[in-house]
């Protein structure tokens, strides 16, 4: 019996399964968490989150290592301007009423389930809000930089 490698996509199922499991796997404990303490639920809370960057910065060191220059620079080059960008693109749509209101009155409802602003719950809740929206707009920002990086270097490759 012969043993037959992976294909590209089982290794990547298999390298991005440690992030699936402890995300999937704290969702599934909420019910369980809501009856713990408050400290307990934020500290496990933080190591899941710690777990999870850190174990995407391995990742992405990893496969950095097959980049060659030009791909090293578009990287660079995204990165740099995305962070920027995703930074200024979230004070832009804070700075608009309906979506800074719509934060708030989520954040409310998921931490108390009314529309009271003394909760500690609703500013948590809010503050993570806050950081998800400003990873999410310089991930956006990002890929919008490295698509203007693409278009403006063209194509690389040496003429056959």
């Amino acid at each position: 019996m012969t043993i037959r490698p992976l294909g590209k996509i089982g290794r990547r199922a298999l390298w991005s399964s440690p992030v699936v499991i402890v995300v999937v796997g704290f969702f599934a404990a909420i019910p369980w968490l809501k009856q713990q303490t408050d400290t307990f639920v934020l500290v496990l809370s933080a190591v899941a989150a710690i777990f999870v960057m850190g174990y995407a910065l391995f990742i992405s060191h990893r496969l950095q290592r097959h980049l060659d220059e030009v791909q090293i620079a578009s990287q660079g080059f995204a990165s740099s301007r995305g962070w920027v960008w995703g930074v200024m693109a979230t004070n832009l749509l804070l700075m608009l009423p309906p979506v800074a209101n719509w934060l708030i009155d989520v954040a409310n409802n998921l931490s108390t389930g009314s529309a009271d602003v003394s909760d500690r719950g609703a500013v948590h809740v809010a503050l993570f809000f806050g950081v998800m929206l400003v990873v999410l707009t310089q991930l956006i920002a990002i890929m919008v930089a490295s698509a203007i990086w693409q278009r403006r270097m063209g194509d690389m490759r040496e003429p056959s």
